[in-house]
């Protein structure tokens, strides 16, 4: 499945970059979540063995490379899937005047600072991730941590994984819903509001895109909440670990 994920992650990115016609804005959205995703894959046999060796065995440097990896993915995939819906809210409630910035190159600027974003929210995580040794263990093993500032460790964690989950999760998963709660009320309401030629032309091919991209999003939230959920109850510990 790994194989499988990283192989169709690929393909996006290539047909997408190589293919001019392909070069839509929602495109471009999609090619960022691939890139995402595929960074994340990227890690998962460090995970899949250090799962089963229950020690990590990848030194310092990918340490930290791996919390890059996964962080990234977290808080990228969330940002562009706002941008997202908020595309698809534009391209429907101001169809003609949204035309001048929904432009491929205007949607890659607004994914590069989604990136951006992404590595101011996970600084603290590269910061004082590090490779620790196990004192219970002879010969020595080692384990992939986050060690917070000692004096107020339990306190640091909390911080962090709220805001984490406020800023990576709470608010760009709001915002996705009003944008797709006032776009739903904008299409039943289409024949008295949009009066472009294209919305009256394609009203089809429009509501098959949103809905697409509503997929999407869904599969985000379910796949994300879960995790999200078990870290908010994870507040108590003072290290988080990969060992």
């Amino acid at each position: 499945m790994l194989s499988v994920g990283l192989v169709g992650n690929v393909l996006v990115i290539y047909v997408v970059a190589r293919y001019a016609r392909m070069k839509t804005v929602t495109n471009v959205y999609i090619l960022n979540l691939s890139i995402a995703d595929s960074l994340f894959l990227v890690g998962m046999p460090m995970i899949m063995t250090t799962a089963l060796l229950r020690r990590w065995v990848f030194g310092a440097v990918l340490c930290r490379v791996f919390y890059v990896l996964t962080c990234v993915n977290m808080f990228t995939g969330a940002f562009v899937l706002a941008l997202m819906s908020a595309d698809r809210f534009a391209a429907v409630w101001f169809p003609m005047s949204s035309a001048t910035y929904r432009t491929p190159s205007v949607a890659a600027a607004a994914a590069a600072v989604a990136w951006v974003a992404s590595g101011a929210v996970m600084s603290p995580v590269v910061f004082y991730a590090e490779q620790l040794a196990r004192r219970d263990a002879d010969p020595p093993t080692y384990s992939c941590v986050v060690t917070w500032p000692a004096e107020r460790a339990l306190t640091a964690a909390r911080i962090y994984v709220g805001y984490t989950f406020a800023v990576g999760f709470l608010l760009p998963v709001s915002g996705v819903c009003v944008f797709y709660a006032l776009l739903v009320w904008r299409l039943r309401s289409r024949r008295r509001h949009i009066k472009s030629v294209t919305s009256k032309r394609h009203p089809a091919a429009r509501r098959s895109l949103t809905c697409f991209v509503a997929i999407i999003i869904a599969v985000f939230i379910v796949c994300w909440l879960p995790y999200w959920c078990f870290q908010v109850r994870r507040y108590s510990q003072r290290v988080y670990r990969i060992r």
